[in-house]
């Protein structure tokens, strides 16, 4: 640990706050930037576009994007409801745990697809339009209107004169069509990327505030991915090349428009990456960001060990803590900080949609390109005996790549531990033999296998397993590696068995993960290497499908393939959120948004000065009782205008 535990847990703590110790009762308010009351809660009293059109270039034509624009003829959105709380307090810094430190903090190229990279991207780049994380309408972010065309193929997009890069440069439509080229960079060595803005034409900049892109082809998601791009700055791409942005920026971000950004100084290579809000963000009073935003640090802190971790949070040096482990819910949660209401604990349910989890094939390699023998390994995976004995019946078995969703198939195979059915699976397979110490063999060859995984904890599956393949003539090797290490292995294909999961989409978008196209490049989502025709075939005919009904029997199809493929060995989920953090905050009803997750509260939450003061005041009196709360947060389940969390807008 950085700190002893005997040391005063509230120094450490509120110094994260932005506040000051020099004895345990001498307290220093941190530096809180408290909103003036009252503070209305109607949506009406925070425009949209609160500055108009003061910062077009009068030079601009109203016909063209410039100031007297009146929209007519275009869509937008003014009617949408408050996503933060205005009563918000701005300041402090906000620390967290995390696994590891990130290969690269770049947003694209190889190493970047980590839940860091993607957090720091949502904060410091912005797209055309947003999605209401509550209703998933569109709504304006770098542009103000849009127009879609009646065959669906072309979109205009009207970009605010207000949008500012970090540098006080305006945003122009001349920054989008950069970015798009960008991304199309074989040099990013992202094929992803290509994958997804190449189903468009290079977009044209029609004046300096409006840019329209068309379609290749009919496709549902363009709209959505289009308008949902990260822009990125003209003038700094316009210098560079993909190959020159993977060999200067691994550790530099470009400039953004969001309202965070990382610098230099914040990196601590190993260590830690702080994440600072930035002075004048252009859109800081804007209706989407009212109550959002609101630590001046967001402190990434790399915990390699989950114990660790959970040991810094009890001892003040983070201050939120996502717990995975249902052991340690269960029975490890019981001390007097919480008993007392001066930590938190909290379970979330909402309707954040579940994503892959489980150990993943490589099929690339023999013996595990044959699906006889991934179905019968995946039949000596006791995963019923590891949900009640080491998860107490916490969680629900995986049997579907879309657990939960309407896009789940009902039809799919219950795999259940079936030692028997297992070797009469692998006697199918060839694998009947044994050598003269027991082992499986086929063609002289034992049958040996190797798992890698990045967290010690993992240990407590795997070794059942180990035991129980150990029992039936298989060898498995496991390895613990760093979770660097195992990200770049897994990128490069370099595994037989990898702990792996994805997290869930709101709309699915099978062709990113299960496309023969992306099977045998490195860096991208099929990492299992799955090649199958009929899948390929209904991810080009999904592009196709505007209706839902035909969206949701293509998926469960996909869902059906997958299933009965076997290129995971599916494990387990639960459909909610655990929290375990100290009282000091405020957040809006639902803790996390709708369909949010882990990730919300370095954008959602703030700190409360009166919890500050009551819980330094129970930090120095063992007498003084803070309030609970309720374990159970089931707000959103409860929220009665709540549409299906899959449907797109």
């Amino acid at each position: 640990m950085r700190k002893a535990l005997s040391l005063s847990i509230m120094s450490a703590l509120l110094g994260a706050a932005g506040c000051s110790y020099s004895t345990e009762t001498d307290f220093v308010m941190p530096d809180l930037r408290v909103p003036p009351e009252p503070v209305s809660m109607d949506k009406n009293d925070y425009p949209v576009f609160p500055d108009g059109d003061a910062g077009a270039d009068p030079a601009v034509p109203a016909e063209e994007g410039g100031v007297g624009f009146t929209g007519e003829g275009w869509e937008t959105n003014t009617n949408f409801d408050l996503i933060g709380d205005p009563r918000a307090i701005k300041g402090g810094t906000y620390r967290e745990g995390m696994p590891n430190f990130p290969g690269t903090l770049r947003m694209v190229g190889p190493e970047s697809n980590t839940g860091l990279n993607f957090m720091i991207a949502a904060m410091a780049y912005e797209s055309l339009l947003s999605q209401h994380p509550t209703t998933l309408e569109y709504i304006p972010a770098l542009a103000t209107h849009w127009q879609i065309s009646r065959d669906q193929t072309t979109y205009r997009f009207r970009i605010n004169p207000n949008a500012r890069w970090a540098d006080g440069r305006p945003v122009t439509a001349e920054d989008v069509v950069a970015t798009w080229n960008f991304y199309m960079d074989e040099g990013l060595q992202a094929p992803f990327y290509r994958l997804t803005w190449g189903k468009f034409e290079e977009p044209i900049a029609e004046s300096q505030y409006i840019v329209s892109v068309k379609s290749l082809k009919v496709n549902w998601r363009n709209f959505l991915y289009f308008s949902g791009m990260s822009v990125l700055p003209a003038q700094v791409l316009e210098e560079m090349d993909g190959a020159t942005y993977l060999e200067e920026y691994n550790f530099k971000m470009l400039p953004g428009t969001g309202p965070y950004h990382v610098l230099e100084a914040g990196i601590d290579k190993g260590n830690s990456v702080t994440i600072q809000r930035r002075e004048g963000y252009w859109a800081n009073d804007h209706r989407r960001n009212v109550g959002l935003n609101n630590f001046d640090q967001i402190r990434e802190i790399v915990v390699r060990d989950d114990n660790l971790q959970f040991e810094m949070l009890k001892g003040g040096d983070l201050d939120n803590f996502y717990l995975t482990k249902a052991q340690r819910w269960v029975e490890e949660l019981e001390f007097d900080l919480i008993g007392r209401g001066l930590i938190q604990k909290r379970k979330i349910f909402n309707h954040s949609p579940n994503g892959i989890q489980g150990l993943a094939f490589n099929t690339r390699r023999a013996p595990f390109d044959d699906v006889r023998v991934r179905k019968a390994l995946f039949h000596l995976f006791n995963r019923e005996q590891m949900v009640e004995k080491l998860m107490y019946n916490e969680y629900e078995l995986m049997h579907s790549y879309f657990q939960g969703s309407i896009y789940e198939d009902p039809e799919n195979p219950r795999i259940l531990y079936d030692p028997e059915l297992a070797m009469e699976v692998l006697a199918e397979a060839g694998w009947k033999e044994r050598d003269s110490r027991g082992r499986l063999v086929k063609d002289g060859q034992p049958f040996e296998m190797e798992i890698l995984y990045r967290q010690k904890s993992f240990e407590r599956y795997f070794t059942i397993y180990q035991e129980d393949l150990r029992k039936v003539g298989i060898n498995v090797n496991l390895r613990l590696v760093t979770p660097e290490a195992q990200f770049k292995l897994m990128m490069e294909r370099q595994f037989d068995l990898v702990m792996a999961g994805w997290g869930g989409l709101l709309y699915p978008n099978p062709e990113n993960t299960f496309h023969s196209s992306l099977a045998d490049p490195d860096n991208t989502n099929n990492i299992t290497g799955i090649k199958n025709a009929r899948i390929d075939e209904i991810c080009d005919a999904y592009d196709r499908m505007f209706d839902l009904e035909d969206r949701i029997a293509a998926i469960r199809e996909i869902d059906g393939i997958m299933a009965n493929e076997f290129h995971y060995m599916l494990q387990w989920t639960g459909p909610f959120h655990r929290f375990v953090y100290w009282n000091q905050f405020g957040a809006p009803e639902g803790t996390i948004t709708r369909v949010g997750d882990y990730a919300d509260p370095p954008s959602l939450w703030w700190f409360d000065p009166e919890k500050l003061q009551n819980l330094h005041e129970a930090r120095g009196d063992s007498t003084i009782q803070l309030e609970v709360g309720n374990t159970d947060n089931r707000y959103w389940l409860e929220f009665e205008q709540v549409i299906a969390p899959q449907e797109a807008p």
